[in-house]
């Protein structure tokens, strides 16, 4: 049995983990930020513990619970609490920009440095990013932009933590079934409201609005699947891409480098044709 630690574990990805680390007969402690929540991952048999990234104080103080519960013993963190923030770089407002990086970057790094130590030799850090810290495309820019620095925080944890024998591994999901979809809806509209822009958000608004899967989605379970593969050993690789969707994507991107700006700019048109 192992000690895991998830974030975000409420819906989607990381709730598939928690399902999936009991299952494996691990004992998980598992973060969300409302009380329903929490009391439904403790009723699966999860320790819950309450976890804002937008606080500094929410994080020391879950951190400080977590090593009392773990005895500063953890054989693997899961960063995957997160959210996105898309939105058109020209409408992005200070706030939103703040909070999608302190959500999404700042924050999972203070958790990890402040549960370092518990992590010994031959433990897992994994992060959970997206495609869209290998691509870019419209509409979503703050997003990518988190994303992206979250690729340039693993890599710098991966030189630095080798030498203390610590695997750090990052998963990049492309569509995936999870409530996500919903919660850059309502922080669209929050921040859009009755501002004026010449931008075209019709198809992104649609897509985000749809109970449809995009095309290529893949259910949480295919996420957990490669966590699970990363917490007991049998899965090695600094990175995993998640969908072929995502595996197409940064395969193009590879190839063509700039001119991967045709592409992107093909798939999601800025102003109305």
């Amino acid at each position: 049995m192992k000690t895991v630690v998830i974030t975000g574990a409420s819906t989607g990805i990381g709730y598939a983990c928690v399902e999936a680390s009991l299952k494996a007969g691990h004992r998980v402690i598992a973060t969300a930020r409302k009380d329903d929540d929490l009391k439904m991952l403790a009723d699966m048999g999860a320790d819950a513990i309450h976890l804002e990234l937008l606080s500094e104080e929410s994080v020391n103080s879950a951190a400080d619970k977590i090593l009392a519960l773990t005895d500063h013993h953890i054989d693997a963190l899961f960063n995957n609490a997160g959210y996105g923030f898309q939105v058109a770089m020209e409408d992005s407002t200070w706030r939103g920009l703040n909070d999608q990086h302190t959500a999404n970057v700042i924050g999972p790094i203070m958790f990890t440095n402040r549960l370092l130590d518990a992590l010994k030799p031959n433990s897992r850090l994994i992060f959970n990013g997206s495609i869209l810290g290998v691509i870019t495309v419209a509409f979503r820019g703050p997003y990518c932009m988190s994303k992206h620095a979250l690729e340039a925080a693993v890599d710098a944890y991966r030189l630095e933590l080798e030498p203390r024998g610590i695997n750090v591994h990052l998963i990049q999901p492309g569509p995936i079934e999870a409530n996500f979809r919903n919660n850059t809806l309502t922080a669209l509209k929050q921040t859009l409201g009755s501002k004026k822009t010449h931008l075209d958000y019709s198809n992104h608004l649609a897509r985000l609005e749809s109970r449809l899967n995009t095309k290529g989605t893949l259910p949480a379970s295919s996420v957990a699947d490669i966590y699970l593969g990363i917490v007991n050993g049998s899965h090695n690789k600094p990175r995993y891409l998640v969908t072929q969707t995502a595996k197409s994507a940064a395969l193009f991107k590879r190839l063509l480098g700039s001119a991967f700006h045709r592409i992107a700019k093909k798939a999601e048109p800025v102003i109305k044709q």
